[in-house]
């Protein structure tokens, strides 16, 4: 494949090699020297075009709010905001404005580390706040380490996630994976995929404690974490064609886990979908005495 005009390639002593777009701060591609050979290991296209026209944010950095927001709107101190609506009446990923159609800025770059900035005026995607965002992505050995970072004049909401699609298999499904969840609880969910603010306890098919197939589930769901704010293993996935475990490791109280177009799965890491909706929620918002942080960690083994 010809490489995309505008990538930019880290490569880890270990021999990873990943390559970032400024559109989006994405994650274009993600080989892994296997024993078999080099891995392409994530959804990847052949063209920036596709990248852009895609619906499914592949390898996007996601913001300035990842996931649903109920009818677009929220309020903050008492002001009402309305957003795009781009998912029936609710607003997906902050609509056709969101930092995944972002041309990011290159901060510093070196061998291993790549720094993109973006900047977002008041009210320029719905959102309220002079907003700077940040997303660092660094290799070490075999981990990939995503620094996330926001700042802002006035408060506004802040929820950030990479949205790279995996596959660690030879084939295009998900049959021969394995995977686990470190969670005790779910959301539940209403027909919109919007949370009710319920928790479900992960018994049952819902617990993926353990590493298990999949057996024909499909997920798209918020699964609870209890790492308290620290960076703790989150989720992982296993597959045994080609010996290639991916662990993720978070500081969010929350990982979207989807599969649902059954080739690729997302481990999502992230707050809450509508969080700004449901007081009970960990809070996402952020004030000019308070910035955003977040950690995601991809670590891989082969």
């Amino acid at each position: 494949m010809t490489p995309i005009q505008g990538g930019i390639e880290l490569c880890s002593i270990s021999g990873l090699q990943l390559t970032i777009h400024p559109l989006g701060a994405r994650i274009i591609s993600l080989i892994v020297p296997t024993q078999q050979g080099p891995k392409q290991i994530v959804e990847s296209y052949p063209t920036l075009q596709e990248f852009k026209t895609s619906r499914k944010y592949s390898g996007a950095t996601i913001g300035p709010f990842a996931n649903r927001i109920r009818n677009g709107q929220f309020v903050l101190d008492g002001v009402s905001y309305q957003l795009e609506a781009n998912k029936g009446f609710d607003t997906l990923h902050s609509g056709s404005k969101g930092l995944h159609l972002y041309q990011w800025n290159v901060v510093e770059q070196s061998d291993f580390q790549l720094l993109l900035e973006a900047e977002r005026s008041h009210l320029e995607d719905g959102f309220p706040g002079n907003r700077k965002f940040t997303c660092k992505y660094s290799l070490e050995e075999d981990d990939i380490i995503i620094q996330f970072g926001a700042k802002t004049d006035r408060p506004t909401i802040v929820n950030l996630t990479n949205h790279s699609y995996f596959n660690l298999d030879h084939v295009d499904n998900l049959d021969n994976h394995f995977f686990m969840i470190e969670s005790n609880g779910l959301l539940e969910l209403d027909d919109q995929l919007i949370p009710t603010g319920k928790v479900i306890p992960t018994v049952g098919q819902n617990n993926l404690s353990v590493f298990q197939r999949l057996e024909g589930r499909v997920f798209d769901r918020n699964f609870i974490l209890s790492n308290n704010g620290e960076i703790e293993l989150a989720s992982a996935a296993y597959c045994p064609n080609t010996d290639i475990t991916l662990e993720v490791y978070t500081d969010q109280p929350g990982i979207q886990f989807y599969t649902g177009n059954k080739k690729f799965f997302a481990f999502e890491t992230q707050h809450f979908p509508d969080s700004p909706n449901n007081k009970e929620f960990p809070t996402t918002t952020i004030t000019k005495d308070k910035s955003y942080s977040q950690y995601c960690i991809y670590r891989l083994s082969y």
